[in-house]
C-alpha cells in the first residue's frame, strides 16, 4: 500500500495542470488517538479553496508513519494544486500529570506543486484524551507546530510559519469514525471526513 500511494502521488503531481500551491502539513490529523487505516476528507487547505485529501497509517496512536495526498483548487484562480507528505510521531508524556492526557510529538517532510514548489517540513506538538459520552468515543486534541517552508520560482525563499491545531475524532455507535481537523494562524485550514472500515480504531 505504501508503494501504491507513492506511485499515486507522483503520478498526480507530474500529470496534473496546477497553478498554486497548497501546504500538505495543515490541518495537523495527528493525536495521541489518531486511527489506523485510510481517512478520506473534504478539506480547505491553506493556500487553496475546496478540495479532497486522503491519509493513511499502518498504525494507530502516533506510532509509525502517516502518508497524506490532498489536491485542492488554488485560491483565487480555481487552478488545481497537489499536495502530499510523510509525517511520523512518538510519545512524549502518557498520563500527563496523573491525568489521562497523552502528549506526542510530531514531525515530516513534503512538497506542495503548482507554479511554485512549496518544500514543506513542519515539527509540532499535540495534547489529546478518549473518553465517552453517550453513545459516543471522543478523542478531541490541541496542540501547535512551526513549518520551515523553502519556496521555489522567483528566486527561492524561505520562511517559518507558526500554526495552532486542533481536532476531534468521533467514534459512533455504529462503529464509523467521523474526523475533523482545523488549523489556525499563518496556515488556516479546515477538513472533514471519515475512516473507512477496516484498518484498526483509535
Amino acid at each position: 500500500m505504501r508503494r501504491t500511494l507513492m506511485a499515486t502521488l507522483l503520478l498526480v503531481a507530474v500529470t496534473t495542470p496546477v497553478a498554486g500551491q497548497i501546504a500538505w502539513d495543515s490541518p495537523a490529523l495527528v493525536s495521541p488517538a489518531v486511527p489506523s487505516g485510510v481517512s478520506l476528507f473534504v478539506t480547505n487547505p491553506a493556500g487553496g479553496d475546496i478540495g479532497a485529501l486522503a491519509t493513511i497509517r499502518h498504525a494507530a496512536g502516533p506510532v509509525g508513519l502517516g502518508y497524506r495526498v490532498a489536491i485542492a483548487e488554488e485560491s483565487g484562480s480555481g487552478d488545481l494544486a497537489v499536495a502530499g507528505g510523510i509525517d511520523v510521531a512518538g510519545f512524549l508524556a502518557r498520563g500527563v500529570e496523573g491525568s489521562e492526557v497523552d502528549l506526542i510529538w510530531w514531525a515530516g517532510g513534503g512538497v506542495g506543486v503548482g507554479t511554485e514548489t512549496l518544500f514543506t517540513a513542519p515539527l509540532g506538538v499535540m495534547l489529546g484524551w478518549t473518553g465517552s459520552g453517550g453513545e459516543v468515543v471522543l478523542s478531541p486534541y490541541g496542540g501547535a507546530h512551526v513549518v520551515l517552508d523553502l519556496s521555489s520560482g522567483g528566486g527561492d525563499s524561505l520562511r517559518f510559519d507558526a500554526v495552532v491545531d486542533l481536532g476531534l475524532d468521533l467514534v459512533l455507535r455504529s462503529g464509523w469514525m467521523i474526523r475533523f481537523g482545523a488549523s489556525l494562524g499563518d496556515r488556516e485550514s479546515l477538513a472533514l471526513g471519515i475512516k473507512l472500515p477496516g484498518g484498526g480504531g483509535s
